[in-house]
């Protein structure tokens, strides 16, 4: 029994095209008879990133981080308001 291999790509390998070696990899095994499987976890990762969601949930975590509950403020500020 043959052992299937997997290829990933990480994120962020190229960011302006889908990143080939590994469907390359892939196909070529499988020419040869060899099971094989490969995966873009960059491509995943935009995929979620600029999904509905994936925008709603970064925004929030911006509109959070600059809320003034979070931003530091040094004590001599106060007497300037």
């Amino acid at each position: 029994m043959k052992k299937k291999t997997l290829f990933l790509t990480p994120p962020f390998t190229q960011f302006n095209t889908p990143y080939p070696a590994t469907a390359y990899l892939k196909g070529f095994l499988n020419t040869k008879g060899y099971p094989s499987a490969q995966a873009d976890l960059g491509i995943d990762v935009i995929l979620e990133l600029f999904s509905k969601n994936g925008l709603a949930k970064l925004f929030a975590s911006l509109e959070a981080a600059a809320s003034p509950s979070t931003v530091h403020r040094p004590p001599f500020t106060d007497f300037f308001r």
